[in-house]
């Protein structure tokens, strides 16, 4: 095969990987640049006595079309399972179990419930735009507030219940802030998809599509190289030419990798930000039969641990029932991220003995898992303001974005945005 220009990749996340498999595909040499030992990104799991824990990305939806695509194309469609457990939320210190998939939330009132319908109304209004590669198209309900529309056309009982529930699995934060278009898009693919997941660790994607790349692990990008176009990047272990360069990195990695943004740019990188999650793993023994997989934490209560997950629960016979993930997102979140190791494990265990103390008593923390960049925050305005960000690229010439905040986030966006970068490469 003939290679036709060398590109750089910076990032081996969802998005860098996808952009490096389709260019090498094509016949580029693709070298991959990756700070950490390992390939994935925010997908990553881990293996404890002999099993597989997922302490990043839990799902594969249905309508992940690319993402799958790639599970088949590397042979991994036999190792996706179905995700069916029910989930609990905590109200006033009782458990309420809710199936897996429903609108039913037992919760809350009956009139709160009826209340949630006015949400399915502009849902179905828009349900042509709520596909995941169609969040161009509701610009205007981006404009929106996510909680204080649901104040204003609901209540707080649906914000603290409903609405907050699905933004912590869907946005990984609180909703204060969100946008009402990223909400309804999150709640149309909540009403009309299943979830899958890998049994042997979600990062079993990533790992496979790694292994024919050309990727430098332990290589940190310290700038881009530029003269007028791209000529490469500067790497913690020297200069490396190339002919285009795609940052596949989190928008906050990639604003210090190039002195000369413009100012719209510069805007832009500045001011969107990521969750930031410190998760903690605890192993031991759980005294009662746990009957869902994650269970949602009433902050109305003072309960300052988002929520919890049972890995044991995610699908039939996934592990040992022994282990537990508490996801302290938020301002909590915020807090610990920079934290020691003992630091975050002495706060979150204090709080998880306050929420769930017969289950934390036998419990103890064994490693905290730090996402710095969890996962992109659509705040209102924000789906403008990166259509403008997008438009910038070319500036400089030979520069290239990719990441899942460039394609509505989570998995599918980010493997669909390194496949859009590997095709604007290839037509430039």
């Amino acid at each position: 095969m003939r290679v036709k220009g060398r590109v750089v990749v910076v990032g081996a996340g969802m998005a860098g990987l996808t952009a490096a498999h389709f260019l090498k595909e094509a016949g580029y040499e693709v070298v991959v640049l990756e700070r950490e030992s390992r390939p994935g990104g925010r997908i990553m799991s881990i293996e404890r006595n002999g099993e597989t824990i997922d302490v990043g990305a839990q799902f594969i939806h249905s309508n992940y079309t690319l993402t799958l695509e790639l599970a088949r194309k590397f042979n991994l469609e036999s190792d996706l399972a179905e995700m069916q457990s029910a989930d609990m939320m905590i109200r006033d210190g009782r458990i309420h179990i809710i199936p897996w998939g429903s609108v039913r939330v037992p919760a809350i009132s009956i009139w709160s419930q009826i209340k949630m319908a006015r949400l399915f109304i502009p849902m179905l209004a828009r349900r042509k735009h709520l596909a995941l590669e169609s969040w161009p198209n509701l610009v205007d309900l981006d404009q929106l507030e996510l909680s204080t529309y649901t104040r204003l056309k609901l209540n707080e009982e649906c914000l603290t219940y409903m609405v907050r529930a699905l933004m912590l699995t869907y946005s990984m934060s609180e909703p204060e802030g969100i946008s009402l278009a990223y909400f309804l898009r999150s709640l149309y693919m909540y009403v009309t998809t299943g979830a899958h997941c890998f049994r042997s660790g979600n990062d079993a994607l990533p790992k496979a599509m790694a292994r024919n790349l050309d990727i430098r692990f332990g290589t940190v990008a310290k700038g881009i190289l530029c003269d007028g176009a791209v000529r490469g990047v500067r790497t913690s272990q020297g200069d490396i030419e190339a002919a285009a360069v795609i940052s596949a990195v989190p928008s906050p990695a990639l604003l210090p990798l190039y002195a000369e943004w413009s100012a719209e740019q510069r805007e832009f990188l500045e001011h969107f930000a990521y969750s930031k999650l410190p998760l903690v793993l605890y192993e031991g023994e759980i005294p009662n039969p746990i009957k869902y997989w994650g269970g949602l934490f009433d902050r109305k209560a003072g309960h300052r641990i988002s929520f919890v997950t049972f890995p044991h629960m995610k699908y039939d016979r996934a592990c040992q029932p022994r282990y537990l993930l508490a996801w302290p997102l938020g301002t909590l979140g915020e807090e610990l991220i920079d934290l020691s190791e003992a630091a975050i494990m002495q706060s979150v265990t204090a709080e998880l003995r306050r929420a769930l103390p017969a289950e934390a008593a036998s419990l103890g923390p064994v490693s905290v898992i730090r996402h710095v960049h969890t996962y992109p925050q659509y705040r209102f305005g924000a789906f403008e303001n990166l259509l403008r960000f997008k438009a910038t690229e070319g500036k400089p010439k030979g520069l290239y974005f990719a990441g899942d905040y460039t394609d509505g986030g989570l998995i599918e966006g980010a493997a669909q945005s390194g496949y859009k970068a590997a095709q604007r490469v290839m037509t430039s």
